[in-house]
C-alpha cells in the first residue's frame, strides 16, 4: 500500500523545467494498493556522507524513471520510483518502483526481471550526457552538487 500526500506545489517553466515558484497546498491523502519491487544498494564502500548518498539516490531514481518506460513499454507516469536513504525494512539505501494503478498491472514485475539491463542503460545514458557534473537531463534538476553525476555512477556500479 502506498500513501501519498501532497503538501506543496511547484510551478516549473515549460521548456527549461526551471522552478519559478512554489507554495503550500492542502489536498487529502491518497491510498493506493499496488505491486512494487525494490533495489537495495550496499553502499558501505562508497565513502559517501548521508547528503551525498541521498543526492545519489535521487539522481539514480531520476535516471531510472527516464529509462524504465522504454523497457516495460509504459508511459513515464505509470511507474513511480521512490528513493530512501534508510528503508524501513532493511535500513539500507533503496529505490522502490511501484505501479501507479490499483492492484498493479505487472510493470514493477517487469522492472524486477530487467533491473540489471535498466541500470546498465541508465549508466550509459548518464555517461553519454555532455555535462560534467550532472544536469536535468541525466541526474535531475534538484542536484546542485559538483559530484552528483559521479555519485550516481558509483552507486550504480555497486549494484553491478
Amino acid at each position: 500500500m502506498i500513501r501519498d500526500s501532497v503538501s506543496a506545489f511547484i510551478k516549473i517553466k515549460f521548456d527549461t523545467h526551471d522552478n519559478i515558484g512554489s507554495g503550500p497546498i492542502s489536498l487529502p491523502e491518497e491510498e493506493l494498493h499496488t505491486s512494487a519491487t525494490w533495489v537495495t544498494f550496499f553502499a558501505e564502500g562508497l565513502m559517501f556522507g548521508k547528503e551525498r548518498l541521498e543526492q545519489g539516490l535521487i539522481g539514480a531514481a531520476h535516471a531510472l524513471k527516464a529509462i524504465v518506460p522504454l523497457f516495460v513499454m509504459c508511459d513515464q507516469t505509470d511507474v513511480h520510483v521512490v528513493p530512501q536513504v534508510k528503508a524501513i525494512h532493511n535500513e539500507k539505501p533503496t529505490l522502490f518502483f511501484y505501479d501507479k494503478y490499483p492492484g498493479g498491472v505487472g510493470l514493477s514485475e517487469k522492472v524486477y526481471d530487467e533491473i540489471d539491463q535498466l541500470i546498465r542503460e541508465a549508466i550509459s545514458m548518464i555517461e553519454r550526457c555532455p555535462c560534467e557534473t550532472g544536469c536535468p537531463s541525466c541526474v535531475g534538476t534538484d542536484l546542485s552538487s559538483e559530484t552528483a553525476k559521479g555519485d550516481v555512477l558509483k552507486l550504480f556500479q555497486t549494484w553491478l
